[in-house]
Parts: structure tokens; C-alpha cells; sequence
């Protein structure tokens, strides 16, 4: 099963779209629900003034600063030391204008940070997760990523916890562009037996959304037999070039029953009368911290931005 800290990381980040549809937005099995919130009217405060005050046992804040704007921001989500707090992400976040990248302090040894860049003002955004470089012992850099435009950018830091600030940037120039992803789950282990808990497919970051998509999974055992059907197209609230495919789930329980592994998945999808092709190996190639979902690798490769 997927790590508790990935989990987490995955369900907050998502909260925007959760809101407007949860079911679109956290596929079952890959996500944890929140924990209840420890201070429910310091978080609502929060959100008024675009910061959560520093409650007791909460991490240092986040200095972000650029040119002659520094803000501290203190974490709205954080484990850190014995407590937990799960807050709601600030409405009016503090803007640091079209600086060329943002530089950030952190007093805390060991710590790490990753970046989620997601399009201000939309209902379901695209979001593009990436790596903070980290320039000193307490000092990292946030450079530009996907086309220029006004971003709600939110820092996730992990060392002996993990915490969630966010803030707003215009990036002025254009940064590395998210690729293509895709993952399928339809069997897992359970306790030692092949069992299936569902079947989830999904793209991630197409060039596009296409105006028609189809998919068919077929799994064979390692004995030769197999079953072979069509996924369920998800409907909701999808963030630009993302399809999710959800069950049905007898397919699933009729593959863990088809014999022994290793299984192969044999994947076809058509995207706007496009046919792409994809295979892959369960539990070979498990995706570590996403089980019991593999990756997808396609042919052709699917269409990207530029």
C-alpha cells in the first residue's frame, strides 16, 4: 500500500478539486482522508488573513521572499513533533508579484521541498508538481515551471515531519513542462492472495483534454487464460489533459481468479481516433509508494505540450 506520508501528500494537495468533486478527485485506495483539523477556528482565521497564526508545537514558519517582498508563512497542514493539524488552504494568499524565481528559508536541518504550481482562478487546475533546489543549509530556490502565468504555489517540506504553505507568483517566463503520465491498478495483494480492489485508470498532463477517449484492459495470468474489458470513463471535475477511468469491479475479481502470476496488463487507448498501446507486468512493475497501480508506458508516446 502506498506510504502514509504519499498519501498524505497526494490527498492535500488535491483539496481544491476534492471540493468541488470528490469522487473525480480521490480515486479509491490511493488516498487517505484528512485527519480532523486541531483548531478549526484558528484554521477559518486563516483563510481570512492569508496565514494561519503559529499555534503551539507548529513547525517555524516559511520565509519566501522576493526582491523586496518576504513573507513568513506558517504551515496550514503539519505533522510536526507529537501533533497533526489538517487545515484548509488560505483564500487570500500573499502575492510575490512576477520575480523571476522565489527564493525560501527554513531554519530546520535536513529538510526538503517540493513545488505544486497550480493555475490561480481555476475550478480544476492542472497541477504540476517539482523539485526545490536547495542552494545552503536553510536556503532553496523555486524556479518558473509550466507556461508563464499567475500560479497558487504550494511548498510541501518534509524532514522530522511535514508541513503545506502556499503563496501566489506570476512566473514571467516559461519553465519545464509536465509530461504525460499514466498508471493502472486492477489486482493487489492481499495478505499474500491476489485479490483486486477496483480498476483505476488514469492520464495525467495530455497536451489536452481529447473530445473522445476509450480505453480496454486486458489481463492474462501467467497460465495463458484472460479476461479482457472496457474501464469506465469517470465523470466530474478534471483538471485540463486528465482522464480517469473508474471499475466496474467484477472484471477485477474475475482477473484475480483467472490463475497464477505474474499477470500482464495489455492496454488500448484511443484518443480522438488515436490508438495507443501499453503494456506492463503486475507486481513487477508496481509503482513504489502507488501500489498496486503500474506504470504505463505508451506507443506512440501520448501527446505532451510543447
Amino acid at each position: 500500500m502506498a506510504t502514509q506520508r504519499t498519501r498524505r501528500f497526494l490527498c492535500l494537495t488535491a483539496l481544491a478539486v476534492i471540493t468541488v468533486a470528490l469522487a473525480a478527485c480521490a480515486p479509491r485506495g490511493q488516498l487517505d482522508p484528512p485527519r480532523d483539523q486541531i483548531n478549526p477556528r484558528e484554521s477559518e482565521r486563516g483563510a481570512e488573513e492569508g496565514n494561519i497564526g503559529q499555534p503551539p508545537g507548529a513547525p517555524p514558519p516559511v520565509i519566501v521572499r522576493a526582491g523586496d517582498k518576504r513573507f513568513e508563512l506558517t504551515a496550514w497542514t503539519y505533522c510536526f513533533g507529537n501533533g497533526c493539524a489538517d487545515g484548509s488552504r488560505p483564500v487570500n494568499l500573499h502575492h510575490l508579484g512576477a520575480a523571476p524565481r522565489i527564493e525560501v528559508e527554513f531554519p530546520l536541518e535536513g529538510w526538503t521541498f517540493e513545488a505544486e504550481f497550480a493555475p490561480a482562478g481555476e475550478d480544476c487546475p492542472r497541477r504540476h508538481v517539482v523539485a526545490v533546489e536547495q542552494t545552503g543549509d536553510h536556503t532553496y530556490v523555486v524556479e518558473p515551471a509550466g507556461l508563464a502565468a499567475t500560479y497558487d504555489v504550494t511548498l510541501f517540506g518534509r524532514g522530522n515531519g511535514d508541513l503545506f504553505v502556499t503563496f501566489r507568483w506570476t512566473t514571467p517566463t516559461n519553465g519545464p513542462m509536465p509530461m504525460p503520465h499514466a498508471r493502472l491498478a486492477v489486482l493487489a495483494d492481499h495478505d499474500g492472495a491476489v485479490d483486486s480492489y477496483g480498476v483505476e485508470l488514469e492520464l495525467a498532463d495530455l497536451a489536452a483534454t481529447p473530445e473522445s477517449a476509450t480505453a480496454e484492459v486486458t489481463v492474462t495470468a501467467a497460465n495463458g487464460e484472460s479476461v479482457t474489458f472496457a474501464p469506465n470513463l469517470a465523470p466530474g471535475c478534471m483538471a485540463e489533459g486528465t482522464l480517469y477511468w473508474d471499475g466496474p469491479d467484477q472484471p477485477g475479481l474475475d482477473a484475480a481468479a483467472l490463475g497464477p502470476g505474474p499477470f500482464s496488463y495489455d492496454v488500448v487507448i484511443t484518443l480522438d481516433g488515436v490508438e495507443y498501446t501499453a503494456t506492463a507486468l503486475w507486481p513487477d512493475d508496481e509503482i513504489e509508494g502507488n501500489e498496486p497501480s503500474v506504470s504505463l508506458d505508451f506507443t506512440p508516446p501520448l501527446p505532451s505540450l510543447p
